[in-house]
Parts: C-alpha cells; sequence; structure tokens
C-alpha cells in the first residue's frame, strides 16, 4: 500500500468509531417549538396588500415595455430604415 491508500483506510477506520451524540430533552423540544412557530407564521393584510400591488405594478410594466418594444420594431422592419442601417454600416467599405 501506498501513503494515500493507508491514508484512505486510516480515515475510513476512524468512521468506525463514531458515536451518537445525546441530545437533550429540552432542546428537542425548544427546537421543535421554534420550528412548528416560524412556519405558523402569516402575513398580514397589508402585506398580502403590497404584494398585490407590486405584482398589478410589475404586469403593468412588463405590458408597457412590450408595446413600445413592439411599436419600434415594426418601424425598423421597414425595408428603407434597413437599407439606412446597412448604408451606415458598411459605408467604410463600400465607397
Amino acid at each position: 500500500m501506498n501513503t494515500q491508500e493507508k491514508y484512505i483506510e486510516t480515515t475510513l477506520l476512524s468512521m468506525d468509531n463514531l458515536q451518537k451524540l445525546e441530545v437533550p430533552f429540552s432542546l428537542q423540544l425548544s427546537i421543535k417549538n421554534n420550528f412548528n412557530r416560524s412556519a405558523m407564521t402569516s402575513m398580514s393584510a397589508s402585506q398580502k396588500w403590497m404584494l398585490a400591488a407590486s405584482v398589478i405594478a410589475l404586469l403593468g410594466l412588463n405590458i408597457i415595455t412590450i408595446t413600445q418594444y413592439s411599436k419600434s420594431s415594426k418601424k425598423l422592419d421597414s425595408v428603407e430604415e434597413k437599407n439606412i442601417v446597412f448604408k451606415e454600416y458598411f459605408s467604410n467599405t463600400i465607397e
């Protein structure tokens, strides 16, 4: 066996001596109570309204952005504007 194999074997054998740690009953109850209490919290009415308002604002902003983008893309679809962009971009190579 080389040193790396010995190191691996030593590490694996060290796992055999592990023992389960005893947790005090009071600590178990405290953890369970804290977990259940945090799971039971709910949103207040004002938090629900703020969440609804933010979702509506986000949707409205997305709709406005989509309509503005579609308007600008229709303008760019015209053949004349495509030729202008093409001419400006390749102006150095054409002349």
